[in-house]
Formats: C-alpha cells, sequence, structure tokens
C-alpha cells in the first residue's frame, strides 16, 4: 500500500468526495475501480477524502475546554459533553463507545473478538492563557493551511484521524481480523491514575499505537522530573543597606509547568531614600547594558504609580522542546542581576536562576549533567515562578534519560539542593513534593515497529530512518511493546502547549493517510505474525 501522490491540503477538491458517506464509498468500490485491491481503494479514499473529515471532527472536538488542571475529569462538564459528543459519533458511524470509570478513559470499538489493535490518546489538554494567543483557544480557526487551537496537535487534531480512518475504512465495507480500538485517556496532561488502571485491568491489544509525540517512531520516553524550589519573600529593611535602590515586591513567569515562560515580570518599588525615577532609569540601563551579551533580548519597562514593572519575553514552547525556544525566566534574572536589589527571597530566587539555570539546558551549572547515546542529555527548564502567601516558589521540569538510576539521580538533586542554599545564604531551598518518574524504552521486538517504519520510509522517502526517542511522555509507556508514531515530523516546529497551538493540513493529511495503512497492514489484512499474540 503505497500513498505518494500530492497531499489532499495541496490540491483541488476531489468531485468523488460530493455527497453523504454510502454515496462517495461507492466512487471507490471494486466495482468502480476495477483491477484494484482493497488495500489500494481504500488508500485512494482517504487521500481523495479524509483531510475535510479531519478538520470538521478536529473542530468539534477543540471547542470542548476539556483543561485536566482545571477540573478532573469525573468533575469537569466540558469532558462530559465531549464524551456525549463522541458518542453520539460512534452511533452516527456504527462504532461501540463506552465510558470506563469516571470518565477516566473513552473507548470507541470496531469489530469482533479479541482486541488487535489500540489506538491511543488523550482527550485532555493544557491551559491556554488567553493573553498569550492572539486567536480564541477554543474557537479553531483556518488559516493560510493551518489549524489553529488548543490541542490541534496535542491530541485532538490526532483522534479525529483515527476515527476518520477507521469510518472511512467501515464505508468501503471492510472488516478487521479483531477489534480496533480507540482509546482516549482524559488526565494525560495531570493525572494518569486513571488511564494506568484501565491499562491494567482492560484486556490488551495485540499491537498498540500511541500518537502523542512524534514520527518516525518513538520506542523510549525520559522520565519526567518536578523539582520545586521555595523562599520566604521576607519583610522590608527598615534601613535598607547602602547602594541599595529597589526591593522586589512580586515575580511571575510561566503558566505551567510543562511549558517554557514566553513572559516573565518582576515588579520592583524603590527603598527609603529613593525614587521611581531612580530605580526606572536603573533598569533602563541594565536592560541597555544587557542586550550586547543577549541579541535576542526582548525587554521593557514601565511606572505604574511607585512601581517599576519590568517584563522580558521569550518565545513559549513545550518543555520538552525547551532548547527550542527562549526561556524569558532567564533574561529577567540577567536584567536583575544588574540591579541594586534589597535581598530578599525574591532577589536570592533570581541569583539562583542566573548563577545555575541561565543558558543551560542541560543541567551543567546545577551539577546533575548525563546523558545517555540513544535518548540523549538531560532536558532542565525553569517554567513556574510564583508568589504566594509569603513566599516565592520556582517550579522546574527536567526530562531525563536512562543511564543513572532514579537513587543516583536524586542524590545528584540533594547536591544540587545543597548548591542552591549555599548560592542564597541559605534562604533558598527544596520544597516538598519532588517527583522523579523513571525514563521508558519500549520492546521493540515483533511486527508493529518494522510495520511503522516501512511506512514511515516509503512515505516520507526516508529510506535510513530509525526509531527515536522522545522527552516527553505519552500513554505509551502504560502498555506492554507499545510505540509512538506522530503526529509531529522530524524538523518541523512542535506547538503543542504553546501559546496559538497549530497544525499545518498537510501534516493532517498524511498523518491520517499513514495511519490509515497502518491499519489496514495491522488489523484488516494482517499477516500471521501480526496477529499473533504478544
Amino acid at each position: 500500500l503505497c500513498l505518494l501522490a500530492p497531499t489532499a491540503a495541496l490540491a483541488a477538491k476531489d468531485p468523488r468526495c460530493a455527497g453523504k458517506p454510502a454515496a462517495r464509498a461507492a466512487r471507490f468500490s471494486d466495482t468502480a475501480l476495477k483491477g484494484t485491491s482493497a488495500a489500494e481503494r481504500y488508500a485512494a479514499y482517504i487521500q481523495a477524502c479524509a483531510l475535510d473529515d479531519v478538520v470538521a471532527l478536529t473542530q468539534g472536538l477543540v471547542r470542548f475546554k476539556t483543561v485536566s488542571s482545571e477540573a478532573p475529569a469525573s468533575k469537569n462538564p466540558e469532558m462530559a459533553a465531549m464524551g456525549r459528543y463522541l458518542e453520539t459519533w460512534a452511533k452516527q458511524h456504527g462504532f461501540a463507545f463506552r465510558t470506563v470509570g469516571e470518565r477516566d478513559v473513552f473507548e470507541l470499538s470496531w469489530g469482533e473478538g479479541e482486541p488487535l489493535l489500540g489506538l491511543v490518546f488523550h482527550g485532555d489538554v493544557v491551559p491556554a492563557a488567553a493573553h498569550e494567543w492572539k486567536r480564541p483557544p477554543f474557537k479553531p480557526v483556518l488559516e493560510k493551511g493551518r489549524l489553529y487551537g488548543r490541542g490541534v496537535e496535542d491530541d485532538k487534531g490526532p483522534i479525529a484521524s483515527a476515527l476518520v480512518a477507521l469510518a472511512m475504512a467501515k464505508d468501503l465495507g471492510l472488516k478487521p481480523q479483531g477489534r480496533v480500538l480507540v482509546i482516549i485517556g482524559n488526565g494525560e496532561e495531570s493525572d494518569w491514575n486513571g488511564m494506568k488502571k484501565y491499562a491494567d485491568t482492560e484486556p490488551k491489544p495485540t499491537h498498540v499505537i500511541s500518537v502523542d509525540s512524534g514520527y518516525p517512531v518513538m520506542a523510549a520516553q525520559s522520565g519526567f522530573v518536578a523539582w520545586t524550589l521555595e523562599a520566604p519573600v521576607g519583610t522590608a529593611a527598615a534601613t535598607p543597606k547602602e547602594g541599595t535602590t529597589a526591593r522586589a515586591v512580586d515575580v511571575t513567569a510561566g503558566e505551567f509547568l510543562t511549558q517554557v515562560p514566553g513572559a516573565a515580570t518582576l515588579k520592583l518599588v524603590p527603598v527609603k531614600g529613593q525614587t521611581p525615577e531612580v530605580v526606572l532609569a536603573q533598569v533602563k540601563a541594565a536592560i541597555a547594558a544587557e542586550q550586547p551579551a543577549r541579541k535576542d533580548l526582548k525587554a521593557d519597562v514601565k511606572r505604574e504609580g511607585a512601581t517599576v514593572v519590568l517584563t522580558t519575553h521569550g518565545n513559549a514552547v513545550h518543555s520538552s522542546v525547551a532548547d527550542k525556544g527562549r526561556n524569558a525566566l532567564w533574561d529577567l534574572s540577567a536584567v536583575a542581576a544588574r540591579l541594586s536589589l534589597e535581598d530578599n527571597g525574591i532577589a536570592a530566587m533570581l541569583r539562583v536562576v542566573a548563577l545555575r539555570f541561565d543558558g543551560d539546558h542541560h543541567g551543567d551549572k546545577l551539577g546533575v549533567a548525563y546523558q545517555d547515546t540513544l535518548m540523549g542529555p538531560l532536558l532542565v527548564a525553569p517554567t513556574v515562578l510564583r508568589v504566594k502567601d509569603g513566599a516565592v516558589s520556582l517550579g522546574i521540569n527536567m526530562r531525563r534519560p536512562q543511564g543513572k538510576d532514579a537513587p543516583a539521580f536524586n542524590a545528584s538533586l540533594d547536591a544540587a539542593a545543597k548548591r542552591v542554599g549555599e548560592d542564597s545564604g541559605g534562604q533558598v531551598k527544596e520544597a516538598s513534593g519532588r517527583y522523579v518518574g523513571d525514563p521508558h524504552v519500549a520492546d521493540t521486538s515483533g511486527p508493529l515497529v518494522q510495520t511503522l517504519m516501512d511506512i514511515f520510509k516509503r512515505q516520507r522517502k526516508a529510506p535510513d530512518a530509525v526509531p527515536g526517542s522522545i522527552r516527553g511522555g505519552t500513554y505509551a509507556r502504560l502498555f506492554p511493546r507499545a510505540v509512538d508514531f506522530g503526529p509531529a515530523f522530524p524538523n518541523e516546529p512542535y506547538t503543542g502547549h504553546a501559546p496559538d497551538e497549530s497544525i499545518a493540513l498537510e501534516t493532517l493529511d498524511l498523518s491520517t493517510r499513514m495511519l490509515a495503512e497502518a491499519v489496514h497492514t495491522l488489523a484488516i489484512a494482517p499477516a500471521p505474525d501480526a496477529k499473533a499474540t504478544p
């Protein structure tokens, strides 16, 4: 099965796609396309007609604000509404639908018998701060060949690709040799317990494909690490130290742990004997002094009454690709280092950022760096800085490769916490809640990986492609032998978790075609070894 013609995203609308599903499927039947195999007819049908359906279904799903950090699936009315939407869609297309747990998982099923193929996704999304977006995040729009909206890439566009691919196979009268499951977990961005229970207790499909990272095939995942530092802000000094001009009273950076900050803001007030004008001038001078060393520095400063507000601007990206963005917190700490600040907890925390994080994606300055041949280096990203209840806290997200076990890695964090404490004169300490996840490498034996690699190599004309590793974590790690297959292509920007998240129509189209080929090869017309239970 080969799909190498121009994509539907770039071609004129095919007249064969007009009308209802039954009518258009008839134009790709064995009668209409004599001498072609079922695989070829399915490929032609997908290539000609799938994209419009995928876009429409993606838009329908994105309109549900299924932000799991705001409310768990069991208490989220938007998640409940999306479940009803999917159930209606399933009934219209002849698929079974069930809700597992307290809306922990939505499962759509096609076919009879034992589960043969599982396609795994997540229906929840990360927050979308309106001030960071140029477009309404939950009102998807098409612009210049791209679809914009929270979840279009992570992970509602891929859900739509799978559902449309299965519906079109069914339109043609094709039947799987066992059950094909579309498994949608609803806590991937927050609490995995519901999906973990599903994976532990439900019958295991022979093959499981997660579509939540990248191509060609992702067989290894970094371990997720959440680490927090904190310091008491402290009270203002009765008598400012000589040479001090300002006191930091608030600081903000980032929206959530898994997004590199696109903006960072520091609020300053003059200490006794100084004026806002003096503080404003000093901040302007600090920005100018830092500019030569940071050609891309974007910073602005303004007065709000007696308060001087410094803001730096970066490029917000998913923290698993932190080195593809620009961390606004780095720049804020560098400018702040040039200011004569009163020594409180906020100032101390910014000094720690400047000394131990600025310019370093891999933890060298922190003393925790290591790397693995397959999975690459440790990734370290300070992402959330806040002042609350008299304390300033810094949330740090790390993605750790294999090569160091959990006790050894925890020991390195203990040592890093000690260094940070020494740097700050004991003000900055580690907060509670450390989480250190383990890296995961899938068992790649069996036909699944080879089948998916063959599809990718042919579709992308990339004969030298090899399975890879991701810094993120997906539900694939919960299922034996499961791997990720898309949706992000190599060397293309990944916008999941970023403001103005988007996906190219060409990517949606090609992903749908490759997923359809995988469904046909593994479930509709599988080779004998592909049906064998692992």
